[in-house]
Formats: structure tokens, C-alpha cells, sequence
């Protein structure tokens, strides 16, 4: 590790070597590297990777050939191979490329899990305090302060139509884009607020929190909206069997709170 700092970056390889050898199949937000691949391939690749670990001191093979993990390293894996909560972060600037985020947290540790690209495709783990530390995270990720609320009521429609309008937006402009959003059920007033963030949009983000229950998975989340005409909160539900997503106004501190409670649905401690 760089300078004992609770940071590590590891392929796709890599990191599936050290979370099988912690007794982990799958981890969230790294796809399976050995998809498709044959018998030998896989097991050429494992030898590599265990040889890039241990020479990077991440492990070390003992004669019988058994392995011992790094105490820093199997913190930052494990915990990303069997949290407690996990949760899942996307946020787009206006014209920039999306940043996408995984957080994963136990009593004992959180850590942000990031697709890193230079110098060839990898995964960093960077070791967080607690909770309170992912929520933290989640909020700079999102950049919330101090924006207004957009100054209109709020509303309900098919995440189709919410997607539709988008497209409206960009190709059509206000009107079109207001006229999608009336089509799908939204009032004048809201469909008129809702219009101009997708005409002039700020950022959007979601976070989706996730915990493995006994038979099942938890899940929760929300959306973040910003436009120049100030801040929406996106909330995804489900009406018979169709997607519908309800657009509230909200401030920052009012967002800040509301992923606060989607957080603390999923964590082991409340924060």
C-alpha cells in the first residue's frame, strides 16, 4: 500500500482473487472478469494475479502454498465483499461526464469504490471513517449547497413521460418540453418549472442504498434535479405496474436531510 494510506487499486483480476480468497463470489459494481473465458485462461490469470499481489505486498504466499492477506487489504475487500449496507452514486454535470460512485460500509469501516481508467483499468478502494463519512461523501459527490427550491408545487408522471420530456427538451426546447409534461398529467405550473430545469439543466444524480436481507434485497433510493431555476428531489415509484417518478421542490438542506432517511433505511447504525 502507498505509504501505509488506506488506498489500493487493483484490476478486475486482482480484485476477484482477493475476494475469492475471503470466501466472496461476486462484488457489487465490479463485473466478473472470467466471463466467457476457458478453464486455463482463468487459472493462468489467477496465477498472474496472485503474483501481482504478492508483489506488491498486498499478500503473502506461504509454502504450503497457502495465503496471507495484508491486514489493510483485507479490510478495504472485505468490506466491499460483505457489507452491511451498500450504495450506489451517479451524478451528471450539464454537458460533463458521469461520475459514478459505489460505497459500501460496515460497523467497523466504509469504503468508496471508484473505476479508475489510468494507466489501464482498475478499481481503487479508499478506506472512509463510518457512515456518517459515505453520507458525507454522497453529499460533496452531489455538490448540494445552498441551492433553492424551484418555486412550483410538485407533481407525479410516468418516468416515460419524465424521459420523453428530456428528449423533448433537447430537441424541441420550452415548449415542446412543456407541452410533453402537460400530455403526461402535470399541471401548467409545475410542467412550466419542470420544463425550463430540463431546457436548462444544472446536474442530475441518483443514489440507489442496498442491503441483503436473509431471502431478499432492501432497496432504496432517490434523484436529485438541478436546474438554473433551482433544485428537484425525484422520488421512484411504482403505479399498477408502470414506473412513475413524483418531482418535489426541494432546497439543499432539504435534499441533504432526504438522503440522510434513505441512508439510514440501510445502515447498520444510524447516522
Amino acid at each position: 500500500m502507498d505509504n501505509q494510506i488506506p488506498v489500493i487499486t487493483c484490476s478486475a483480476q486482482e480484485m476477484a482473487f482477493l475476494a475469492g480468497s475471503l470466501g466472496a463470489d461476486t462484488l457489487l459494481g465490479v463485473a466478473d472478469p472470467f466471463m466467457g473465458w476457458l478453464a486455463d485462461e482463468i487459472e493462468d490469470a489467477w496465477k498472474q494475479a496472485q503474483s501481482a499481489l504478492a508483489g506488491r505486498s498486498f499478500i503473502k504466499v506461504q509454502p504450503d502454498g497457502g495465503i496471507v492477506m495484508d491486514v489493510a487489504v483485507a479490510a478495504l475487500v472485505g468490506t466491499c465483499a460483505f457489507p452491511d449496507a451498500s450504495f450506489v452514486v451517479t451524478f451528471t454535470p450539464a454537458g460533463g461526464e458521469t461520475v459514478t460512485r459505489y460505497l459500501h460500509v460496515t460497523k467497523q469501516l466504509a469504503v468508496e469504490q471508484a473505476a479508475v481508467s489510468e494507466p489501464v483499468a482498475a478499481y481503487r478502494l479508499v478506506a472512509l471513517e463510518n457512515g456518517e463519512a459515505a453520507y458525507e461523501r454522497v453529499l460533496k459527490i452531489f455538490d448540494l449547497d445552498g441551492q433553492r427550491a424551484v418555486s412550483s408545487p410538485g407533481g407525479e408522471l410516468p418516468e416515460a413521460g419524465l424521459i420523453q420530456a428530456r428528449e423533448a427538451a433537447a430537441d424541441g426546447g420550452l415548449k415542446e418540453a412543456q407541452r410533453v409534461l402537460r400530455e403526461v398529467g402535470l399541471s401548467r405550473t409545475t410542467a412550466a418549472a419542470l420544463a425550463k430545469t430540463l431546457v436548462n439543466p444544472v446536474a442530475n444524480g441518483a443514489l440507489v442504498a442496498l442491503a441483503r436481507r436473509e431471502t431478499a434485497w432492501d432497496v432504496s433510493g432517490l434523484g436529485v434535479l438541478e436546474g438554473q431555476n433551482g433544485l428537484w428531489r425525484l422520488r421512484a415509484f411504482t403505479r399498477g405496474e408502470e414506473n412513475w417518478v413524483e418531482a418535489i421542490p426541494c432546497d439543499a438542506a432539504e435534499a441533504r436531510e432526504a438522503i440522510r432517511r434513505v441512508m439510514n433505511r440501510v445502515l447498520p447504525e444510524r447516522i
